[in-house]
């Protein structure tokens, strides 16, 4: 089951995303999913993977995709002098 969630953030942020791969969420008191992925922006990672551990569910991997690191956009301007 893949699970999408809305944007917000600051400029910088807005273009990176958040895989989080979990298992053993509880929907309701008698059943558990194998793996859930919910895909959902870099600054609602903390909220989301706080939401996994209260549902009783286990984070298998984490992976960020999009966006320019810090690093990289001072290498460029570096760079241009």
């Amino acid at each position: 089951m893949k699970v999408s969630a809305g944007n917000r953030g600051t400029s910088f942020s807005n273009d990176r995303q958040v895989s989080i791969s979990a298992t053993g969420i509880a929907h309701n008191d008698y059943s558990r999913t194998a793996d859930v992925v919910l895909n959902v922006p870099y600054t609602r990672m903390n909220e989301t993977m706080r939401l996994v551990q209260r549902m009783g569910g286990k984070i298998t991997d984490v992976s960020v995709s999009g966006g320019v690191s810090q690093p990289a956009v001072a290498a460029k301007a570096k760079k241009k002098d």
